[in-house]
């Protein structure tokens, strides 16, 4: 008798469909937890980087529209462009805006540059531009940022990222004609407009 009351049980057991739905719940929700919080961290990290490239654009664009700029216009560009990554920490972001004269044999040097928390390019440093850009006698604005992403929750993403870090170009709309050939340039106040260095 007791090994028909056992079979029985078990058979009842294996029929039995009370509780499958909280035991595939109990397996998935790890899978599911991770798969979340690892969403959270890669939309952060996407959301940061428009961000950070729309900060680029911002801060060639603006440079760009004036005749000269001084040490504080640049560090009013700065300031207004910090506050495109708002509401993530700007203390993260560091920048740099050149402005850059494209010699007659299509060599691109800097006439001058600004940093915010990182290093520019010195003057007369030849620098790499696309080919777009390099037109011979002219002059672009050059602005790069880059952004030190850290993951919010860090179960899926867990270290680090530089973001952004790639360069923004934009042709001066107002510049001043002066310096070899008369390039029209940004002009930094108190010095001259740049040369064509050759």
């Amino acid at each position: 008798m007791p090994k028909k009351t056992g079979l029985r049980i078990w058979r009842r057991f294996c029929r039995n469909r009370d509780g499958v739905a909280a035991v595939e719940f109990a397996l998935l929700l790890p899978v599911m937890l991770i798969t979340y919080t690892g969403m959270v961290d890669v939309v952060q990290l996407v959301m940061v980087n428009r961000k950070v490239t729309q900060l680029t654009s911002a801060l060639s664009d603006l440079t760009a529209r004036v005749q000269s700029v001084s040490s504080t216009d640049v560090q009013n560009i700065f300031n207004a462009a910090r506050s495109i990554l708002m509401p993530y920490d700007s203390d993260k972001v560091t920048m740099v805006i050149a402005s850059v004269v494209i010699d007659s044999a299509g060599v691109a040097k800097v006439c001058w540059s600004e940093p915010r928390d990182g290093t520019a390019p010195a003057r007369g440093t030849s620098i790499t531009i696309p080919d777009t850009y390099r037109v011979p006698g002219t002059s672009v604005i050059m602005a790069r940022a880059s952004y030190e992403y850290t993951p919010i929750v860090g179960y899926v993403l867990t270290k680090s990222f530089t973001l952004g870090d790639s360069p923004i170009y934009a042709r001066p709309r107002n510049g001043v004609a002066g310096g070899t050939n008369n390039i029209e340039q940004v002009v930094r106040t108190g010095t001259n407009p740049c040369p064509l260095y050759n």
